[in-house]
């Protein structure tokens, strides 16, 4: 028998079989109801973690520069620049960087990955505090209990913001979506716009989706336009920006602050 989904509890049917990682033999389970795609049971996955950021990301510098840019619009837009805000899952600290490096006090969080350039930013593990928003940047295609994960970003925040890939419809074959990872195994779970409006139901929240890669749960009323501010396009937000916006980087606040740090630690 089927296991249940794990986000509706709805009936599953396999979608494929595969060998992950050259060696593992998976089975990628289709929720019948909401569409949700996902591998029970990973058992490759601490091998999987040696290397936290896989090889074959060979997007991941241009994602944070494409995450800081569409982050930028978002939170000038409809949300407060001056808030803290926390980016979980995320990997070496490039975009934490990023964002700090523009103005916006962005605080790190990974348990796989090391922190290469932000330390000093972390946040503990018990992820205590309360942040303006909390991003996660292809982190939900990872998560083998959703829910669970949801449930801690929500008791932190009331606006989460995550990247995935939406599965095409209908759901492709394995060969024929990139996405899949089958060289590597770290994904494990693959979302439809109506799993993911079944997940922001559970926790009371309003889904807003650009329909592909980008979506944020809120329990606050947001705009649709979230992601597309009616202002914009690129070039007409970077000069109203370099006109009206303008916020001090920092970047030498926090060389300052860890050089500090390192002189005591010395």
């Amino acid at each position: 028998m089927m296991m249940k989904c794990t986000i509706c509890g709805g009936q599953t049917v396999a979608h494929a079989h595969a060998n992950l990682r050259g060696k593992y033999a998976a089975t990628f389970l289709k929720c019948l109801d909401c569409g949700f795609i996902f591998i029970p049971n990973p058992s490759w996955l601490a091998e999987a973690y040696a290397e936290p950021i896989n090889r074959s990301d060979t997007g991941y510098v241009w994602r944070n520069f494409w995450a800081r840019d569409k982050m930028r619009e978002c939170i000038e837009s409809y949300l407060n620049p001056d808030g803290v805000y926390l980016d979980y899952a995320a990997g070496y600290g490039l975009f934490v960087r990023l964002m700090r490096d523009a103005g916006y006090d962005f605080r790190w969080f990974d348990l796989y990955c090391p922190n290469l350039f932000c330390q000093g930013f972390e946040v503990p593990n018990s992820l205590a505090g309360s942040f303006e928003a909390v991003t996660a940047f292809e982190v939900f295609e990872h998560l083998a209990n959703p829910r669970e994960e949801i449930k801690k970003l929500l008791a932190v925040t009331s606006c989460l913001i995550f990247s995935t890939k939406l599965v095409p419809e209908p759901a492709p074959r394995l060969e024929d979506w990139w996405y899949y990872g089958l060289e590597h195994g770290q994904h494990i779970a693959f979302y439809t716009r109506k799993s993911l409006e079944l997940l922001a139901g559970q926790f009371g929240c309003q889904l807003v989706t650009d329909g592909a890669d980008l979506h944020v749960l809120s329990r606050k009323r947001i705009s649709p336009d979230f992601f597309s501010p009616p202002h914009i396009s690129r070039w007409r937000f970077w000069s109203k920006r370099k006109r009206k916006i303008r916020r001090v980087s920092l970047t030498m606040s926090d060389h300052d602050f860890i050089a500090k740090q390192m002189l005591q630690d010395h």
